[in-house]
């Protein structure tokens, strides 16, 4: 996937885990890195509305979109749509402005990875926990106006917030469509949010500046008093200058999507802007003095920071990545991530591996097979059993905690079944397409209807289908419903034990087969049986359709010039006239295997020995043997048929997120074995019979 994949609308879509970059190569989809969003955010250099919805992932691929964010020129909304939680939430703090769904949610808690080894490992990345989670409670406290020990409080107990207290919080400025963003707080928390939102647009001015028109500025208090907003580095600036009163502020949500302010006079910003300067120097090189001393860091790159200007919650996540890169991790895998993300990882390394892929996460279980599975499933489980430790690992749910009611090794068998069975399905292709069009999408079982266009190809008023909500061109149309089949699999105890990798690879290369005569069988069905057109009750080949040989007779160029004649003079659905014909060009010849010899016989380029027996139909059509419309399947073998690629006569259907066949766990605790649906949602109609020519052979 690539940035422009998250662009909607002109919008930003963030949903599903949070991944770094290198996971791009063996993930399809539901996930995000943080070069998808700088390459999304490149396309929208100006203003831009990003809407989320993600449980997390990496902490360090969170921080590094929130420094993506933060540095994007243009005014950045976040509206969070479902959940922001662990790292989403993290990489939302930098945005100009957060909106909250009315129903959504956001969760803050401590960053967590997985350590290997002895006390020492352990006690180690603790220690580098402990930093991170310091550094990260300084992006949060810096949003919500509070301080880093209160943030990181915050952290460790694993918070979650509807969208009124995360509003409240400070950790989002409104919930999204409330026409009153803060009328439902008291006068002082919404006196605290404004002074919060006021210094982060102060260090955010560049941006406030184009997004209001004119120069940043902070609300004039009155007279002799400082804003609250200032009141604490001032303070520290100060020490004998007295805090004053608390200020009541009103705020103005009317002026812009940001709070609007008052303006003061330029000298009053520029002594503020001042302020803030010094502030934010002194409280980099203060964060960095430690590291400095223990030769982490230097001079010069803490100077960097304060020179470059970047704010103190991305100097820390700097400094961070600075000291992170020049040590040597616990282990090559270790990250700052939910501990979720392992397990997922650790999931699909094993259902790559026991589709013999050994790319990425499926090189660590390389040669795995069922009987290993499941007994790696089983854990530490103190047995000395084999059958017994299967058979634990058949029902463990230590990955999937028994999401879905499934246990680990169910998920991981079906989901391997569902791979194979589409790989497979896949690789097959279809026999069909030669007389159908691109396939039509059923939203459920009932009728569909085909879409017909009037004589003069105008287009007719569009009729509204109630229950389908498709759109009809004329009254007359033809209708396709969707089927299901399908049978049921189970991946017993005793193929565990037996470790039949064969059984378990040809259930689903079996089922594909099944899947891909199913469908032949019932798109040639309607040609065999010479389907009944619901629109005019008449056969698909009827005389009265000018598309049925008057008498059989071999194939021939005479025989198809007579064929190729009546497709040509083919007219549109209602014309009136006469010369409105749809100039169809006959180019597929469809034959039974009875006559595969003589189709091919007839298309060859043998070279005549007199004019009268050139065939001047060798290179416009292409013959096909097709068995199911043969004597063997209830049909004949001497009639024969034309078609037009232009007009497909029958019109094919999957149902929706069904194109292919697909398994399913339906009994995903049972220690004895796995039982699984395999089932396929198809459907075939008549459709259109201009498009088609039949000849019932001699």
């Amino acid at each position: 996937m690539r940035g422009q994949d998250l662009i909607f609308n002109g919008e930003i879509v963030l949903e599903g885990d949070v991944l770094p970059d290198r996971f791009d190569d063996f993930v399809d989809s539901g996930y995000f890195t943080p070069r998808m969003v700088r390459e999304a955010l490149a396309l929208i250099p100006g203003d831009v509305t990003i809407r989320v919805n993600s449980s997390g992932g990496s902490a360090y691929e969170g921080e590094a979109i929130r420094a993506a964010i933060e540095a994007h020129s243009g005014v950045v909304t976040v509206v969070v749509q479902g959940l922001a939680a662990s790292a989403a939430s993290l990489m939302i703090m930098s945005a100009d402005r957060i909106e909250m769904s009315a129903g959504s949610f956001l969760m803050i808690h401590d960053p967590s990875w997985l350590t290997v080894g002895d006390e020492a490992d352990h006690r180690q990345s603790a220690d580098q926990l402990g930093v991170l989670s310091n550094g990260y409670a300084k992006v949060y406290a810096a949003r919500a106006g509070i301080t880093p020990e209160q943030a990181r409080e915050i952290m460790r107990q694993e918070t979650w917030y509807d969208a009124e207290a995360a509003v409240a919080a400070g950790f989002a400025d409104a919930i999204s469509g409330s026409a009153s963003t803060l009328s439902d707080l008291t006068a002082a928390t919404a006196a605290d949010m404004h002074h919060a939102a006021i210094e982060r647009l102060r260090m955010h001015s560049d941006k406030f500046t184009r997004m209001q028109g004119a120069p940043v500025s902070t609300p004039t208090a009155p007279a002799g008093q400082q804003p609250a907003a200032l009141a604490t580095q001032t303070e520290a600036d100060m020490p004998n200058t007295p805090t004053p009163a608390a200020t009541t502020v009103t705020p103005n949500t009317a002026a812009s999507p940001q709070m609007a302010v008052n303006t003061p006079d330029l000298d009053d910003v520029r002594m503020q802007a001042q302020t803030a300067e010094r502030a934010r120097a002194r409280s980099i090189r203060e964060m960095a003095a430690p590291f400095m001393s223990s030769n982490q860091l230097t001079a010069e790159q803490v100077d960097g920071l304060i020179e470059e200007g970047v704010t103190v919650e991305s100097a820390s996540a700097r400094m961070l990545a600075v000291m992170a890169a020049s040590q040597t991790p616990v282990q090559p895998a270790a990250r700052a991530t939910i501990t979720r993300d392992e397990g997922e990882t650790r999931r699909e390394g094993m259902i790559l591996a026991m589709m013999g892929n050994y790319d990425g996460p499926g090189a660590d279980y390389r040669g795995l097979r069922l009987r290993s599975l499941a007994m790696a499933l089983a854990g530490q489980r103190q047995t000395f059993s084999t059958s017994d430790a299967i058979r634990a690992g058949m029902r463990s749910t230590t990955m999937m905690g028994g999401a879905h009611g499934v246990s680990d090794f169910a998920y991981i068998t079906t989901e391997v079944m569902n791979r194979t069975l589409i790989a497979e399905y896949e690789r097959r292709g279809s026999a069909w397409n030669i007389v159908t069009g691109a396939p039509l999408t059923a939203s459920d079982f009932r009728e569909l209807h085909a879409v017909r266009f009037g004589g003069d190809f105008q287009l007719k008023d569009v009729k509204e289908n109630g229950e389908y909500q498709e759109a009809m061109l004329n009254d007359e149309s033809e209708g396709l419903k969707v089927q299901r089949k399908g049978r049921t699999i189970s991946l017993t105890f005793e193929a565990v034990i037996n470790d039949d990798m064969g059984a378990f690879n040809r259930i689903p290369r079996e089922f594909a087969m099944a899947a891909r005569v199913m469908e032949s069988k019932m798109v040639w069905e309607l040609f065999r049986k010479n389907a009944v057109l619901k629109s005019d009750g008449k056969a698909l080949f009827h005389v009265d359709h000018k598309n049925l040989a008057a008498s059989g007779a071999v194939i021939s160029p005479t025989s198809i010039g007579a064929a190729r004649k009546a497709m040509w003079e083919q007219t549109a659905f209602g014309s009136k006239d006469p010369d409105d014909f749809l100039n169809l060009v006959a180019d597929r010849l469809i034959v039974p295997p009875a006559l595969e010899l003589t189709a091919m016989q007839f298309v060859s380029g043998i070279q005549p020995a007199k004019t009268a027996d050139v065939n001047p139909f060798t290179n416009s059509v292409t013959p096909y043997a097709i068995p199911n419309i043969g004597a063997a399947a209830g049909g004949s073998d001497t009639a024969w048929y034309l078609v037009s690629s232009d007009l497909p006569p029958i019109s094919v259907a999957y149902l929706e997120g069904y194109e292919s066949p697909t398994v399913e766990t339906i009994e995903g605790m049972n220690p004895d074995k796995v039982t699984m649906n395999a089932r396929h949602m198809f459907g075939a109609a008549p459709g259109e019979y201009r498009g088609a020519y039949k000849n019932a052979g001699a």
